[in-house]
């Protein structure tokens, strides 16, 4: 066990699988206490019986992003269980309704449209945020992580809605991170490229002839425990990209089948 994050308490939303399943056990193995949130009640209870077995504090709250009334029982059901919340980890994403509305722009539904929107930026940011700022004000040197991705900085064919929402949230975070100066939150954002679903699946080289490697929960894992510690206590306001290289070395921009194995 680490201490990294002793004292913190954090708030992470689809935390049931993947990143934020990886998040919240890496949070709680750094000291931190850990509300695990997300749709299935099930998966949660078995990432809390994992941080628990593995010695660390950790509950479970039903979340789903797309209804403001969960929301703000999540919030409210954290700092009611743990006396506080000092970092909020906004990580839930629609990702099977994006998977499954992968289309041209011009052929998308307006409710298909909207609910990409809710489900990816309004609920997982806005209302997120919304409701915890007065808490994460209240502990004051509080932090909000937004998990963002790839589609937000290059054209992604088929994804214009869930491009559209990331890249909403990379320019919301500047926003949270001049309104929160005042109040001591500090708000950053997780750019994530390809990753795959499992933490030992990622292969050393994406093919090609490429200089990166896909990557694995853990990968972001590492980096969301960096912004929400004290060891960043001077980062607000900034992009955080961690996606092994694509980005920079001419990878960024692929077609739908591409986005569609790695991070959506």
């Amino acid at each position: 066990m680490g201490d990294r994050l002793n004292g913190k308490v954090a708030l992470i939303s689809g935390s049931t699988r993947g990143i934020g399943r990886s998040t919240a056990e890496h949070f709680a193995a750094e000291g931190a206490r850990v509300m695990v949130a997300g749709r299935t009640v099930e998966k949660g209870e078995k990432v809390v019986a994992r941080i628990r077995e593995a010695g660390g504090e950790a509950d479970f709250v039903r979340l789903d992003v797309g209804d403001e009334g969960s929301v703000r029982a999540a919030v409210e059901a954290t700092v009611e269980r743990f006396g506080a919340l000092h970092t909020l980890v906004n990580n839930a994403a629609p990702t099977a309704l994006v998977a499954a509305t992968v289309k041209p722009l011009h052929e998308y539904a307006t409710e298909e449209w909207e609910a990409i929107l809710r489900g990816a930026l309004t609920g997982s940011v806005f209302w997120m945020s919304k409701y915890a700022w007065p808490h994460l004000a209240e502990a004051r040197g509080a932090s909000i992580i937004n998990v963002s991705s790839g589609q937000s900085l290059a054209g992604f064919r088929g994804f214009g809605a869930y491009s559209a929402a990331k890249g909403a949230v990379n320019s919301l975070t500047r926003t949270l991170a001049a309104e929160g100066g005042p109040a001591g939150i500090r708000a950053n954002c997780l750019v994530v490229g390809r990753v795959v679903a499992l933490r030992g699946d990622a292969g050393l080289h994406a093919g090609g002839g490429r200089l990166t490697r896909l990557g694995n929960p853990m990968d972001i894992a590492y980096a969301a425990t960096w912004l929400a510690s004290d060891e960043a206590a001077f980062v607000t306001g900034s992009t955080v990209t961690a996606d092994g290289g694509f980005s920079v070395n001419g990878d960024a921009v692929g077609d739908a089948e591409q986005a569609a194995a790695g991070q959506v």
